[in-house]
């Protein structure tokens, strides 16, 4: 679904001043790339941001002093417990569906619907209050869609709770059953983070390229045309790869239920005295950015199950990159 901001941007394409070419301290407004796809978010149902890993099974305080908050949770570890265990070629699996049903009582599972209004994936907030508790909680992110705390100093001891990227230097899980009986463990290293393509807040650039209609995710998400979909045809896809260790971190905390697509928000960049160039730096990201279409899931796209004695979360998912196209016909 298109959404407002698309025509607002449509409508600062068509009236910016073409004058500004004259003025070198302001030419570069001019410049296509501040009017093109900049980023992609993935997102899911509110409540379920203090659901699934984002659940606390134990906390670390500072100095050991509960007065002064909590430093870690689960020691910083990966904590996946599996309410789906005994269900069939469940047992080494994250049944997303499992959780929903543990806590039907408590958790509505179910996504915001897509609004032409929306600004932001999920409208409810997304704050993760039961980390309320910890010595940064200022510095919770509340994006309607996930962040990424690894890249962010206050936050980066609490990357397994926050959600949802895993780290480039290899993030420790641990794997229990429904019973939280211990069943397995590894470590994950995301590529969004060892690549830099996303920023702490969780989005992924798209990648500089003209539109392509080869399958290149190493610089993020990218513009594809293809037969089915070009722009002379009046449509374009935006593709992009949850990869490995992206694909299970993401499904550890709940899965993937809204994917947004952005632009710049290059009036409000401009409106804060931010001039361009905007160039791309995961670490020290400068770029807003308006949200201008969107999709909302009901299903699981990270679905897995076991294969026999094969491991669906540790041997299946884990060697299958997952592929997200999103098409946007103009017509």
């Amino acid at each position: 679904m298109f959404v407002q901001g698309f025509g607002e941007v449509l409508t600062d394409i068509m009236t910016v001043n073409p004058a500004l070419s004259d003025l070198p301290s302001a030419s570069a407004i001019l410049d296509t790339s501040n009017y093109t796809f900049q980023a992609v978010t993935f997102g899911k149902d509110a409540d379920g941001f203090i659901q699934h890993s984002h659940a606390i099974s134990s906390i670390q305080y500072v100095d050991g002093n509960s007065a002064s908050g909590a430093s870690s949770f689960d020691n910083g570890i990966l904590n996946i417990i599996n309410y789906g265990s005994a269900a069939t070629s469940g047992a080494s699996s994250y049944v997303v569906s499992a959780t929903y049903n543990q806590f039907y009582s408590i958790y509505n599972s179910v996504p915001n619907d897509p609004s032409p209004l929306d600004t932001r994936l999920e409208r409810g907030s997304t704050l993760s209050t039961n980390l309320s508790g910890h010595q940064y909680a200022s510095a919770l992110p509340n994006l309607g869609h996930y962040a990424n705390p690894v890249l962010n100093s206050q936050l980066s001891s609490i990357w397994n709770k926050v959600g949802g990227f895993a780290p480039s230097d290899g993030g420790e899980y641990h794997f229990y059953d429904k019973n939280k009986v211990f069943s397995f463990s590894g470590t994950l290293s995301g590529q969004f983070n060892t690549e830099g393509l996303m920023d702490k807040n969780g989005y992924l650039t798209v990648s500089p390229s003209s539109v392509d209609d080869s399958a290149n995710y190493d610089q993020g998400a990218f513009v594809a045309s293809t037969v089915d979909f070009s722009p002379s045809a009046g449509s374009l896809m935006v593709k992009t790869r949850a990869k490995t260790a992206d694909a299970l971190s993401l499904v550890s905390f709940g899965s993937v239920k809204h994917l947004g697509i952005y632009c710049l928000d290059l009036r409000g960049m401009l409106a804060s005295g931010l001039m361009p160039p905007y160039n791309w730096n995961a670490l020290n990201n400068s770029r807003k950015y308006k949200l201008v279409a969107k999709s909302t899931i009901l299903d699981n796209p990270l679905f897995h199950r076991d294969l026999n004695t094969v491991s669906g979360f540790k041997s299946v998912l884990a060697v299958v990159s997952v592929i997200f196209n999103l098409t946007l016909d103009f017509k």
